[in-house]
């Protein structure tokens, strides 16, 4: 199992604010790879970039696999990545997705008069997200302007703040909808419809 991972949003820093968070447990028969990608294509067409080089997709920071006696397998796979909102030098949306899978073997299933290899286990997937502000530090290490940060955040960035954490929060439970939508689970939320035809099951 990996080691524990340094936090790369810290929730008790006064200036990362956590705004939304779901977890979803699935265990059925689904195209794993398929899920993969329907997830990683939504990062990329929402604008979520790798949170280590700016405008670079490459979101995967662990990708961890054992092989079970039974021939099936278990992953942790970690994905971190960030959004800067309209280009602004001051706010910035980060994720944490991870994936975890539990006894996932390879199965066939018949659609459509074809048999199809797909997958079979269970797949918990948690999601963050968190609204960071003053990122590149240009106000808190700022000999003068620390001096008025406290003020400015609290009248002056206030509305924005609040509009940025509410757009945020639609946007990650629009990703839950959209992974519900591909397990076949209830939601709550309106479901989006998938932007591209599932493959597999």
């Amino acid at each position: 199992m990996p080691s524990v991972e340094e936090e790369r949003f810290d929730p008790e820093d006064k200036e990362t604010m956590p705004v939304a968070w779901f977890e979803l447990e699935k265990e059925d028969v689904f195209h794993l790879k398929n899920l993969y990608k329907l997830v990683y294509e939504w990062f990329n067409m929402n604008g979520f970039n790798s949170t280590d080089t700016p405008k670079d997709d490459k979101i995967e920071k662990l990708y961890w696999q054992r092989i079970l006696p039974n021939g099936n397998a278990e992953h942790h796979i970690w994905w971190r990545t960030e959004k800067i909102p309209h280009g602004n030098n001051y706010y910035k949306y980060a994720i944490k997705f991870d994936f975890q899978t539990l006894n996932m073997g390879k199965t066939e299933v018949v659609n459509r008069g074809q048999k199809m290899s797909t997958n079979k286990g269970d797949v918990i997937l948690r999601c963050k997200a968190f609204l960071v502000l003053d990122y590149n530090r240009n106000w808190r290490d700022h000999s003068v302007l620390k001096l008025f940060y406290n003020l400015w955040k609290r009248y002056v960035f206030r509305d924005n703040i609040e509009h940025l954490k509410a757009d945020l929060w639609v946007t990650t439970y629009k990703l839950e909808d959209v992974i519900k939508q591909y397990l076949n689970m209830k939601t709550p939320h309106e479901m989006q419809k998938s932007f591209h035809p599932e493959l597999g099951v």
